[in-house]
């Protein structure tokens, strides 16, 4: 069975032979390939915190984070009005939420209990992260926020072991003012639930 599977990543340490994957489909047959995965399973007895389900669809993060917002959930953020795909100068952002220019970033590796961004090098994440410094630093407010799509992680870093240049742009990113936020997300066959903040380690 083919499926598409709509993430730039590696998903190191979700994606494994025989591992359980949860499909979205069978669409028209004018696709390419009938169905989309949207999650994998990982751990089991062996794992302190038993088997997961991990979101792996970077496209659901967008969708979600916006329905995160009138549940209070960052109330650093004016939820009142956002609109998605803003184009700044040469740039395009994920939202504008109020006034804030806001970059929304899909995390499914862990190491142990902390989730890391990204798990293959992303020059683009960089960019944004270079970028939003720039908007901040001119008076701009911009936010950077991880949504981790896995509910077994209690805090988000930067994987510097995979992207250095990212960790750097981000820490420089938060130096410059912009704020840096994350949350998780129980990832179920029926879609997500128990939605919380969880802190991010710069």
């Amino acid at each position: 069975m083919a499926a598409h599977v709509p993430n730039p990543g590696r998903l190191t340490g979700v994606l494994a032979p025989r591992c359980q994957v949860l499909l979205d489909g069978p669409y028209l047959a004018t696709r390419a390939l009938p169905y989309t995965m949207v999650a994998a399973r990982v751990g089991g007895a062996g794992c302190e915190s038993g088997p997961v389900w991990v979101g792996t669809n970077t496209i659901y993060a967008n969708k979600v984070f916006p329905a995160l917002l009138p549940h209070g959930l960052f109330p650093e953020l004016d939820g009142s009005t956002i609109r998605a795909e803003v184009a700044h100068g040469h740039s395009r952002f994920d939202f504008l939420v109020g006034d804030m220019m806001v970059e929304v970033k899909s995390v499914t590796l862990a190491s142990g209990s902390a989730g890391a961004f990204p798990d293959a090098v992303s020059a683009r994440a960089a960019r944004h992260c270079d970028e939003l410094a720039a908007l901040a630093t001119s008076g701009r407010p911009t936010a950077i926020v991880f949504v981790a799509q896995r509910g077994d992680v209690g805090s988000v870093a930067p994987e510097d072991e995979v992207d250095p240049d990212f960790g750097v742009a981000l820490r420089a990113a938060a130096k410059a003012g912009v704020m840096v936020l994350a949350c998780a997300l129980d990832i179920t066959p029926k879609g997500a639930a128990r939605a919380r903040r969880i802190p991010v380690t710069l």
